[in-house]
């Protein structure tokens, strides 16, 4: 069965998921966590200059889990320093979780990552309250908890809608449509009022248009066509699974699908999600 998703993709590529069909009746809130505000002040090395290798350890392609990792590791040495704590530093910080957050195998290491890419949103949230990347890997982040942790889930899902329609409303186009992608899958997967903030119609809606903000990005072919699967059983109109099944294959399964350059790693697994999604129409 496909897993449960929010698709959260960022630049990178990355997909958040959450748990959204069960909601357990203690529910907690997003941590609003911020790094120290007092810092180490000075460090014995160049915390400004560690940060930006961290950034260019994540950019160099193709990424690798190794090398993110790095990343990962620089940015929590550098950012320990209050030199360090750029707008700029701390949301690429975040970023680098959550990609981390999104393609480790272990989910111990993925709540972790989750929890240290808020607390890096939270603190460039502070110096920025505005910042439309923060404010993006911020919900990207609060969905990998609630996928890790299902008493976050509510408050996820809350973070989520609020941040996207916000950005929507700005029309701020992040990882490709990433705004438009994030909200539209959460909204055909979530269940609808007055349980949660599901709708096939809408979320199909805000799905084409993330595809028209980025159209040869396979992710966007990938999530439109779950959204056209449902679509066709809700409507009794078969010819939009048959879309869904054609789109699959041009973007993501036939011998001609390339990965956009420098995204094989995660063009291997959008496909594994086109092959989980094929599977489950049975």
């Amino acid at each position: 069965m496909v897993r449960q998703r929010i698709a959260i993709s960022a630049i990178v590529g990355a997909v958040a998921c959450i748990s959204l069909l069960v909601f357990p009746p203690g529910c907690k809130q997003v941590p609003d966590t911020t790094l120290n505000n007092t810092g180490n002040g000075t460090a014995e090395f160049d915390a400004p200059g560690m940060a930006e290798d961290a950034e260019n350890a994540f950019n160099e392609t193709p990424r690798t889990l190794e090398r993110v990792r790095i990343s990962a590791s620089m940015y929590a040495k550098a950012l320990n320093v209050e030199e360090a704590r750029s707008y700029k530093h701390l949301w690429k910080a975040a970023r680098t979780a959550a990609w981390l957050a999104e393609y480790s195998p272990d989910d111990v290491e993925r709540e972790r990552l989750a929890r240290d890419g808020l607390t890096y949103a939270n603190t460039a949230l502070k110096k920025n309250a505005e910042g439309q990347e923060a404010l993006f890997y911020h919900a990207v982040l609060a969905g990998f908890l609630g996928d890790l942790d299902n008493s976050y889930g509510l408050d996820a899902v809350d973070k989520i809608e609020e941040s996207m329609n916000k950005l929507i409303e700005q029309d701020y186009d992040i990882a490709r449509g990433g705004p438009w992608r994030v909200y539209g899958t959460l909204q055909i997967r979530a269940p609808g009022p007055p349980v949660s903030i599901g709708s096939l119609r809408n979320g199909k809606k805000n799905l084409e248009k993330a595809l028209e903000k980025g159209p040869d990005w396979p992710e966007n072919h990938l999530y439109l066509a779950e959204a056209e699967f449902l679509w066709a059983t809700d409507k009794d109109k078969p010819e939009f699974a048959q879309q869904a099944q054609d789109r699959l294959d041009k973007w993501l399964l036939n011998d001609d699908a390339k990965a956009p350059a420098g995204y094989d790693f995660e063009f291997e697994h959008w496909q594994q999600l086109a092959r989980e999604l094929l599977n489950a129409q049975g």
